[in-house]
Order: structure tokens, then C-alpha cells, then sequence
């Protein structure tokens, strides 16, 4: 009994010391480069509801519950979650937030009156995100700092892989035809790394749209660069740009601009699929 007795407890030992440090995260790519970086040393809490659209997300008070022994808490930043420094107050105590965006250079929106916000549609800017959750989950768990820099090491070898297949598919457009216009600003990250000019149908989100003015200015300006293509949020329905399209004689296909998109499934099945839609969508057209 007593050689039981003293196994269960050097068990119960052995789990304590293998605790998992407990991350919490508000939006699913963040969900997933942390398990890629963290493996089997954290557990991560989804705060973040399937079938919601980012821009429409607010905490609820059963989600600061779940976040409940977090020791991190990781936010897009860059001014994505506006309700985030009142979640930061009713956070438990103990629970730091780490904003992933404030590592990533700004990017000016179109109209100069802002950043984008959406910077993970950048892989390289994915990169420096999982570096610095490595490198804070490391000061966490000190015993466990190797493993999270191992982890680091292969999620950016996959966005340089990333990175690679996009330089290579848009080696095939054209310069006069690296016009990319989206339903929102999102994509101006992208089109910073990868040489396009951003035209945003509407704003950062949906504010914008009814701006009879603005749609004008933006009609005129897709004529003077002879737009083939209009890409839409994977998400929403085409109509709200069919009108547009059929003016200027242009095509619509959709793009996941917010990182979410219940058809695809990773961060690599979501930026290939924006690739892949690029390129058929801007690139040159087959021959007859």
C-alpha cells in the first residue's frame, strides 16, 4: 500500500511540474500560431465564437470567465479590438495582454487617414508575431524556452513557404494589372508586400458603405485603371458588387479578408486560396 501510495503521488508530482501555461486568444489565427509555437506546453482558450464576423465581436462576460488562469491573452492590436482595454480591466489578475500588431510595421490606408489593421494578411508579418509570442511565452516558462523557439522556427519556415508561393504566382501578372480592389480596406499589408495598389470599395469595415459621393470617386477611379476584377469578403453575398462589377465590365471573386472563413480551414488553406483567386482573377487572360 505504501509503494502505491508513493506512486500516485510522484504522478500527481509529475503533473504539477508539467502544468500547461494556459493562453487565451481572440481571434482563431492567433488560436493557431499559438499551438504551433506553444505545442504541447500551453492550452489554448478560443474566445472567439464560430460564425461571427470579426468586426462584430465584443467579449461577453462568459468569455472573460473562460479566459479565467490565462496567463496570456493575445489580441490582433493595431486598433482591430476596440473594446479591448475593457477587457484588459475585467481580466483576472495575472492575465497579460499581448498585442501581436503592435510588432508589425503600420501600413497607411489608401486615403491617408489611417493603418490597416488586418496585418496578417502579410505572412512575413506572421512571422514577427510568432517571434515575439515565443519569445514572451519563453519568459513565462523558462523551462520550456527551447521548445517554444523550435516551434517558432517551423511555423516561419512555413510563411516563408507561404511567401515564396506568392512571389512566384504573382511573378505572372503584370505590372499594370497589380490593381487589387476589395469590398473593404484589408488588404493593404498584402499589397504593400507583394507590389499591388489597394482600391477599398468601402471602408475598414461596413461604416462607409451607402457613401453615394465616395462610391462615385471610387467608380471613376476603377474605369482610369481598367479594373478586371473585384474581390468581395469570402463571407458576403456578391450582389452588393454586382451592379459595380457589370459597369466597368469587371469580375467578382471572393477573398477571405478578415482571417476567417468557415470553408477554409488554417492560415495556409486561407492565403493560398486568395492567391490562387489573385491570380486567376488579375492575371493574364487565357488565350482563345
Amino acid at each position: 500500500m505504501r509503494n502505491i501510495l508513493s506512486m500516485l503521488m510522484a504522478c500527481v508530482l509529475t503533473l504539477c511540474a508539467q502544468a500547461e501555461v494556459k493562453v487565451a486568444s481572440l481571434h482563431p489565427l492567433l488560436s493557431e500560431m499559438a499551438r504551433a509555437v506553444g505545442g504541447g506546453q500551453i492550452t489554448v482558450v478560443d474566445l472567439f465564437p464560430a460564425n461571427v464576423e470579426l468586426h462584430e465581436f465584443s467579449p461577453q462576460p462568459a468569455d472573460v470567465a473562460a479566459a479565467s488562469g490565462s496567463r496570456l491573452v493575445l489580441a490582433c492590436g493595431k486598433g482591430m479590438e476596440p473594446y479591448l482595454e475593457g477587457l484588459k480591466e475585467s481580466l483576472p489578475s495575472g492575465a497579460a495582454v499581448l498585442e501581436l500588431g503592435s510588432t508589425v510595421p503600420d501600413v497607411k490606408l489608401p486615403d491617408g487617414r489611417g493603418c490597416d489593421p488586418h496585418w496578417w494578411n502579410n505572412p512575413t508579418n506572421m512571422k514577427r508575431a510568432a517571434l515575439a509570442l515565443a519569445g514572451e511565452l519563453g519568459k513565462l516558462d523558462a523551462e520550456h524556452a527551447a521548445s517554444y523557439r523550435a516551434g517558432y522556427a517551423k511555423y516561419a519556415a512555413e510563411m516563408d513557404t507561404l511567401d515564396r508561393e506568392a512571389r512566384l504566382a504573382f511573378s505572372r501578372i503584370p505590372k499594370e494589372s497589380r490593381v487589387l480592389v476589395t469590398e473593404h480596406a484589408a488588404m493593404c499589408h498584402f499589397c504593400a508586400q507583394y507590389g499591388f495598389t489597394p482600391i477599398p470599395i468601402y471602408g475598414i469595415a461596413k461604416e462607409s458603405q451607402g457613401d453615394t459621393a465616395g462610391m462615385a470617386r471610387v467608380l471613376s477611379q476603377l474605369r482610369e485603371s481598367r479594373v478586371r476584377c473585384i474581390f468581395r469578403e469570402w463571407t458576403e453575398s456578391p450582389r452588393a458588387l454586382e451592379a459595380l462589377a457589370e459597369q466597368i465590365g469587371a469580375s467578382i471573386r471572393p477573398l477571405a479578408l478578415d482571417g476567417i472563413c468557415p470553408d477554409l480551414k488554417g492560415y495556409a488553406a486561407i492565403f493560398r486560396a486568395n492567391v490562387k483567386n489573385i491570380t486567376e482573377g488579375l492575371g493574364p487572360a487565357p488565350q482563345p
